[in-house]
């Protein structure tokens, strides 16, 4: 069984590099994955040290949200009024919201954004980025660092396409980095040095792509063309990331339409859902209803929707069960993806009936009787041997 496992899972590899090479990506690196679960469904390169360029400012908006109040108001530091190319033209000593300030990071994508809200949040760009780098940490990005909020080059600030990957999926959890990255237009209030601005979101591919929401974009020369983008469609969402790309745009709709047209996501049971209904034939009632104890949610090749198998393992009851008491496990075996496995509990107690409960005092009646007429005969062998003496 171990080895008809692995020999599938080569021949899955196998498909996957193949199909890989048949897409038509411009990117260095990139891939595709679901955004619940992190499965990579496609992959170029995934390890590759790569300059993010504006996808640093994922993790900016991360800690803003974490450790700032988006109702404070940040006075812009002559710092962040000097900062270079892309920019929402802050003034030294404007006014803005922390709120406003995350947008602008998130859709126009400013660099001058970014400095006014790590100092205002850490007192110094270098302590923020020494935030960044630990968030990274306990993130699990192995591979990342580093050296500035917004992602002007410099050749020490890298990261590569996975650890965007869990950034972006731990970013997306957080319900106004959706909104806000989902947006294709934002509007910041005038302030004491500007007039309202008005910014169209830099992910082109919200108007573009259908079910398109989110979510960074970023370029430099180093860095090439890069972008993180997701789509939901039938309540499944998936994350293309590509970096270092000439049309990052139609890199990551390739992407997305490869996962959308080629893969469906199932599924099997949810948790505390009912999947089976046991026999047992002592028991009051005969029949045990059994719950799934995790939500089994799986990607599955269209192609192989028809031959997914399962089987159920009914360990040996023992009476009485009790609600919750684990009973079994339900394996699914899913050609071209995986083998998935929940463990089965009791939704009900269960009992003893009276026939069985008569049974077993019949049977204890009997042992009780076989035993008491037992010790009356040893106790009767040793009075006669007491008297011959």
């Amino acid at each position: 069984m171990v080895r008809r496992f692995a020999i599938l899972v080569l021949l899955i590899a196998f498909v996957r590099v193949t199909l890989s090479q048949d897409l038509s990506i411009t990117a260095k690196s990139a891939l595709l994955a679901d955004a619940e679960t992190g499965e990579i469904l496609w992959q170029r390169n995934p390890d590759l040290r790569c300059y993010p360029a504006s996808l640093t400012k994922i993790m900016t908006a991360v800690l803003v949200l974490e450790r700032g109040n988006l109702e404070d108001w940040v006075t812009v530091p002559k710092k962040a009024a000097f900062t270079g190319e892309s920019s929402m033209a802050l003034k030294e000593g404007e006014r803005v919201q922390l709120k406003d300030l995350l947008s602008a990071i998130l859709v126009r994508s400013a660099n001058d954004a970014c400095v006014a809200a790590a100092i205002h949040l850490a007192g110094s760009v270098e302590k923020f980025v020494k935030w960044m780098n630990e968030k990274a940490k306990e993130l699990g990005m192995t591979d990342t660092n580093f050296v500035n909020p917004h992602g002007l080059h410099h050749p020490q600030h890298f990261t590569t396409a996975r650890d965007l990957l869990t950034l972006t999926r731990y970013a997306l959890q957080n319900p106004t980095f959706r909104s806000i990255v989902s947006q294709r237009e934002i509007v910041i209030a005038p302030t004491n040095k500007s007039a309202l601005r008005r910014y169209r979101n830099r992910n082109k591919l919200l108007e573009l792509y259908p079910g398109c929401d989110g979510v960074k974009t970023g370029y430099t020369v180093p860095a090439g063309k890069c972008l993180v983008a997701s789509a939901t469609r039938n309540d499944w969402q998936l994350i293309a990331i590509v970096l270092g790309s000439q049309d990052h745009f139609a890199d990551c709709a390739t992407l997305l339409d490869y996962g959308f047209n080629n893969f469906v996501r199932l599924t099997l049971t949810e948790k505390g859902e009912k999947v089976a209904l046991l026999h047992v034939p002592d028991g009051v009632p005969e029949r045990l209803w059994v719950t799934a104890t995790d939500s089994v949610k799986v990607i599955v090749p269209k192609t192989e929707v028809g031959r997914i198998k399962s089987c159920l393992v009914q360990e040996d009851l023992k009476l009485p069960i009790r609600a919750g008491e684990i009973v079994g496990e339900l394996t699914w075996d899913i050609p071209g993806a995986s083998i998935h496995k929940v463990k089965l509990a009791a939704a009900h107690n269960l009992d003893w009936s009276w026939r069985a409960k008569a049974r077993l005092w019949g049977i204890r009646s009997l042992c009780v009787l076989v035993l008491t007429l037992l010790l009356l005969k040893i106790a009767n062998r040793k009075r006669k041997g007491g008297r011959r003496t």
